[in-house]
Parts: C-alpha cells; structure tokens; sequence
C-alpha cells in the first residue's frame, strides 16, 4: 500500500475531514505522500543491503571495501557466498577447516592446505588461475589473516 492510500484510509474513520479528488487535504496528503514514498523505498533499499543474504550492489561492495576484499570481477551471488565465508571465520581457531574457510572466502576454489606440525608451518597450495594482481593481493590477505606464530607459504601452480 502507497503512502497516499494508507494516510487516506487512516483519515476516513474519522469523519473530521472530506478526502475527495479536489480538496486542499487530498492536494497536501499528495504532497506528502510523494515526499514519504521516497524515504520508504530508501529504507526498503538500505534495509535490503544491510544483510548479506539480500544485498545488491551497495551493500556487497561496501562491506567487501571494509575487509579489505573488493572483488567486483565476480558475480553477486558469488562475492555473496564469499563474505559468509569471511564473516563466518572472523575469531576461529587454528584448525585446518577455519583455514579452508579463510581461503574460500577469498575466492579460491582449488586449493590443498599442508600442515607441518614440527616446523609449525603451513603450506597452501593454489591451482586457481589466477593473475599476479590477485596472487598478490591473496598473499597480503595470508599475511593479515592467518595466525603470526605460524609460517605460512603459499605456492601457485598448476594440475
């Protein structure tokens, strides 16, 4: 229901005031109505990009731009998928499954992880496709994210 409609079923009941297609009221509540019709669809519009599972356009990019990943190169649904994956392992433990989650949610899809306990290392090992803008970037992202007692490799090659 518009703004206009809902204000003039509002006002009805009253029996205080003639909403009829010419009178100064009609005019105002017109008036209004267009005003409030445009902050309704900005909040439905801010409302959707607020959450991950709705968002857009705005609300993709400006949450990517807050973790340091803008990835316009992929899909909605895509970069989506990836921020939950981000969000889902901000705090996690040192366990292999949040590490694969970490790399996942930075776009990565094929991809071995190798721990080696004694050296307290870990080997990540990438056979995405990737250009040496993104291998940079992941490598910035390695370093940020993963733990700093660990010494973390990641070697790019190919199957």
């Amino acid at each position: 229901m518009d703004s206009f409609t809902s204000m003039k079923q509002k006002l009805l009941p009253l029996n205080l005031y003639s909403v009829s297609g010419n009178s100064n009221l009609n005019a105002e509540l017109l008036a209004y109505a267009e005003g409030l019709d445009i902050l309704f669809n900005d909040l439905d519009t801010m409302l959707r990009e607020y959450y991950i599972s709705t968002a857009q356009s705005y609300g993709i990019t400006e949450r990517e731009k807050l973790v340091g990943a803008e990835r316009s190169e992929y899909s909605i649904t895509k970069r989506r998928d990836m921020l939950k994956n981000r969000e889902q392992t901000l705090g996690l433990s040192c366990t292999p499954n949040a590490f694969y989650m970490m790399l996942k949610s930075y776009g990565l899809s094929d991809f071995i992880i190798t721990e080696k306990f004694a050296q307290q290392e870990v080997v990540i090992t990438v056979y995405d496709s990737l250009s040496n803008e993104i291998k940079s970037w992941i490598n910035e992202r390695v370093e940020a994210d993963f733990p700093s007692h660990l010494k973390i490799s990641v070697v790019y090659t190919s199957r």
